[in-house]
This record gives C-alpha cells, structure tokens and sequence, in this order.
C-alpha cells in the first residue's frame, strides 16, 4: 500500500526532512511546548492544533522519534534548522555550514 507519510517527509537518526515543498508540517510537541509550523520558507512555532486541514500532515514528534525528544533537526527546503526546546528564548537555529 502507498504510504503518503513518506512523500511529505523524512526522518533520519535526529533530522526530519520535508520532502513535499507544496505540504506543510505541524510538528506536534509536548504539551510544554508550542507546536511547530514547517514549510520550505521557514521553521516557526504556532498555536495551531492538531487538527485535520488540506494541505498540512500533522507529525506527532513522540511517534516519530519514538520517544519524547528535544532536541533534532530539521531541513526545509535548501536550509537546515536546529531545534532545542529546552532554550525556550531562541529554540530555532539556522545552521549555517
């Protein structure tokens, strides 16, 4: 069977890729947590909850890494970001290379 997870994006060890420049990621945190917004323009934290909408896979980071995590990567396009949640003042980081 066709599994669309795999066409809107990637994980490998720390790092989730988004594959589908068209969809957007909710990437959906600990209740600590704000949850998180990824398109190929950028990475930002949202309000926005879990819910069903055109165009967005809501990823559910526990299930994803199998375990609670925070701290990983994500790639966007053509940039890479950092994510530590434990430093609620700045948690996103462009990594430059």
């Amino acid at each position: 069977m066709f599994d669309n997870n795999s066409v809107t994006y990637s994980v490998n060890n720390s790092t989730i890729t988004l594959r589908d420049d068209k969809k957007e990621l909710l990437l959906v945190t600990a209740p600590d947590y704000q949850n998180i917004s990824v398109t190929r323009h950028g990475v930002k934290f949202v309000n926005d909850e879990p819910q069903k909408r055109s165009g967005i896979k809501n990823v559910f980071l526990h299930e994803v890494f199998k375990k609670d995590k925070d701290f990983f990567f994500i790639k966007a396009g053509s940039t890479e970001y950092q994510v530590d949640l434990k430093y609620k003042e700045k948690p996103i980081t462009v990594m430059k290379f």
